[in-house]
C-alpha cells in the first residue's frame, strides 16, 4: 500500500470536470496539493485524463487544474492526481490547505467605506 506524500484537508467544494468524452459536475473532498477525492456523475475510469475546476466559498476565482488523471474508482467516487495546475493555482491550493487562503473582498466594500451620508441642515 502506497502512503500519501502530502497532507490532505477535508473540504466539500462544488466541482466540474471536463474530459474528451464530455463534462460532469461533482463534489470535491480530501484536497491535497497532489490530488483529491471527487464524487461525480461523470463517466470516469482509472487512467482517464480530465480538467478540473472547483469553487472555494469566499474566494475571488475558481481553482483550475488543467490536467489530472483518475487513479482509482469506487462507486461514484474517484481518486484524482493533479498533473498540471493553471498558473498560480498550486500556491493557492497550498495556502488553502495550510489555512492561509484569504477570502475575497467584495468589489463594493471600498466604495461603501467612502460613501457619505446626507447632513441635516
Amino acid at each position: 500500500m502506497r502512503l500519501r506524500n502530502s497532507p490532505r484537508k477535508y473540504v466539500r467544494y462544488s466541482a466540474s470536470v471536463q474530459t474528451d468524452n464530455g463534462a460532469g459536475d461533482g463534489t470535491l473532498f480530501d484536497l491535497s496539493t497532489t490530488g483529491c477525492r471527487i464524487q461525480s456523475n461523470a463517466a470516469l475510469t482509472p487512467g482517464s485524463y480530465l480538467a478540473l475546476h472547483f469553487e472555494v466559498p469566499q474566494t475571488e476565482s475558481q481553482f483550475a487544474v488543467e490536467v489530472s488523471v483518475v487513479r482509482w474508482h469506487k462507486d461514484n467516487q474517484f481518486g484524482i492526481e493533479f498533473l498540471r495546475y493553471a498558473e498560480g493555482v498550486r500556491e493557492r491550493v497550498t495556502d488553502l490547505i495550510e489555512g492561509r487562503e484569504a477570502p475575497a473582498t467584495p468589489a463594493h466594500a471600498e466604495h461603501e467605506a467612502l460613501t457619505l451620508s446626507p447632513v441635516a441642515a
